[in-house]
């Protein structure tokens, strides 16, 4: 009888441990294999000059670390008529090519104001590449 009930125990601990641990490692993976980074800017084409109220695209093409690497988004810090913007880059999948892609994504330049604007794209930790844009 004791020994009845010592495997009806050790199965139980068994079946629910492995429930357990499969559900931590499905949720684990998932987060670890997702990473957001700042990409820096390699090149920014497009035209120099806009009527206030348009919009003006930019193509702008950056380099990623892997073949999992895609653009996420934007991020700009504006100050009077200058803007600087960043790249993010977003890193997901746990098996990726070891290249280093030149990836592209339009940036939407949308002045309000007449004037001449300066957009500062960050292509390393101190240089930027500048474009000067003429609101009419």
């Amino acid at each position: 009888m004791k020994i009845k009930n010592l495997l009806f125990i050790l199965s139980a601990f068994v079946v629910f441990s492995c429930d357990s641990v499969s559900k931590t490692t499905d949720h684990t993976d998932s987060e670890e294999c997702t990473k957001i980074q700042s990409a820096y800017v390699s090149e920014v084409t497009g035209e120099q000059q806009v009527e206030a109220g348009s919009t003006l695209d930019l193509t702008v093409s950056f380099p990623v670390m892997s073949g999992c690497g895609q653009f996420n988004e934007f991020k700009e810090t504006a100050t009077g008529k200058t803007i600087t913007v960043e790249v993010e880059a977003i890193y997901k999948g746990c098996i990726c090519t070891m290249d280093i892609p030149t990836r592209t994504a339009t940036y939407t330049f949308n002045p309000s104001k007449r004037g001449s604007y300066t957009l500062k794209f960050k292509s390393s930790d101190t240089d930027y590449i500048e474009k000067t844009i003429r609101v009419n």
